[in-house]
């Protein structure tokens, strides 16, 4: 006789269950998996992503993206809509670098080694040799891509002029569709700093397991990590000051006596 098990599938003595198989996920255009492919441009979907080579573009009609001529200026190119999502020639190629000791202050240099700048009219060029708070950019993600405020507090947008043409501006108040554009990075650049960020998470999740067991002998050994707590140390991994974070953690533990 058979019996009935699970969603009523019939079943009989000695038979052997059949275990399903799990789908595996497709790594070849996953940039986090280990055997992902490093060839490429992809999306780029967090502030982590602008460090490196970068194609900027706008979903404007017809697309276009950020080129700087010969002569350092800086254009907006009209690319193919059905193209590949990455720059044809190195002209479109632009160099993004997170600011030292700040977590989402960025600069942006072209091909010819001239950095991206807005003055407060919001004129827009890329023939700045020296990085000032005008070469200072402020990316920000969202669901549709990112946007860019200067140090004015205006954001870059793309402006349709006479003609049918497009010109970059960075004199808007607000975000929407004319200030929001899509980055692409290499893949190898996206999943190095993908591989980056979880080794400094672990390791700074090892470090203050270790200190908390050293210095607190309260609790019967359990670790007492408020929200408030892990956030402050969120963000100081992302600012590069973890160390000096941990310790004024310490040193604000009651029962530390050790580190003062």
């Amino acid at each position: 006789m058979g019996e009935k098990k699970g969603k009523g599938k019939l079943i009989f003595k000695g038979d052997k269950e059949h275990k399903k198989k799990k789908r595996k996920r497709s790594s070849a255009n996953d940039p986090d998996h280990e055997g992902g492919s490093d060839e490429g441009w992809v999306r780029a979907d967090e502030l982590d992503d602008l460090a490196g080579p970068l194609f900027i573009t706008h979903p404007s009609d017809p697309p276009i993206c950020f080129t700087a001529d010969e002569d350092d200026r800086l254009l907006a190119y009209p690319i193919p809509e059905q193209s590949e999502a990455e720059p044809v020639i190195v002209n479109q190629v632009f160099v993004g670098a997170r600011l030292i000791g700040t977590s989402n202050t960025f600069t942006f240099k072209s091909s010819n080694g001239k950095y991206l700048s807005t003055d407060k009219f919001g004129v827009v060029s890329v023939d700045r040799e020296a990085i000032s708070g005008l070469e200072e950019w402020n990316p920000t993600h969202t669901d549709a891509g990112f946007a860019f405020q200067n140090t004015y507090g205006k954001f870059l947008m793309v402006d349709e002029i006479a003609g049918g043409g497009f010109k970059i501006r960075a004199d808007s108040e607000d975000v929407g569709f004319c200030e929001t554009f899509r980055v692409y990075c290499q893949a190898r650049f996206k999943r190095k700093a993908r591989q980056e960020k979880k080794k400094a998470k672990k390791e700074g999740s090892i470090n203050e397991l270790d200190n908390i067991k050293k210095f607190q002998s309260w609790g019967g050994g359990r670790v007492h990590m408020s929200r408030e707590d892990k956030r402050k140390l969120k963000e100081a991994r992302g600012e590069g000051r973890l160390a000096e974070a941990m310790l004024d953690r310490r040193a604000q533990v009651k029962s530390d006596r050790y580190c003062k």
